[in-house]
C-alpha cells in the first residue's frame, strides 16, 4: 500500500469527497498529507515516507489505525470537532489493537522431587 491509499481512505471516511463534501483547502491538505501520515507512523516503529506515492509495508491492523489517525488529524486541521472526537477514539482503539501482542508465559518454577 501507499501513503496515498491511507490519505484517500481517510478522506472517504470523513466524507470529504467531491466538490460539495470536500474540505475548504483540499489541495493544501493533500500536500500536508505526507507529514500527517509520517507523524502517525512514529507510533508504529521506524517508518517514514518521502512522498505519498511511497510504499508502506505494515499489517492490516496498522493500516486501519493509520487511516483513522489520518482522518483524526485532517478533521483537527479543518476544525471539525465532532468528527475529530470520533476519529480520536477510533484511532486510540485501533492503535491499541495494532500494538498489542499475545504471548504465552510458560511455568518455569522448579518442581519438588521426592527421593
Amino acid at each position: 500500500m501507499q501513503g496515498l491509499d491511507i490519505y484517500n481512505r481517510a478522506m472517504n471516511l470523513l466524507g470529504y469527497t467531491g466538490e460539495n463534501g470536500g474540505p475548504s483547502n483540499g489541495e493544501a491538505l493533500a500536500m500536508r498529507g505526507k507529514e500527517l501520515i509520517n507523524q502517525l507512523l512514529c507510533d508504529f516503529g521506524d517508518y517514514h515516507i518521502e512522498f505519498l506515492s511511497d510504499e508502506i509495508s505494515v499489517s492490516k491492523e496498522v493500516f486501519d489505525a493509520l487511516c483513522c489517525g489520518t482522518a483524526m488529524l485532517i478533521s483537527l486541521a479543518e476544525g471539525d470537532a465532532g468528527k475529530n472526537a470520533v476519529f480520536a477514539q477510533l484511532y486510540e482503539a485501533k492503535r491499541a489493537k495494532a500494538l498489542s501482542s499475545v504471548s504465552i508465559i510458560e511455568d518455569r518454577l522448579p518442581k519438588e522431587y521426592m527421593g
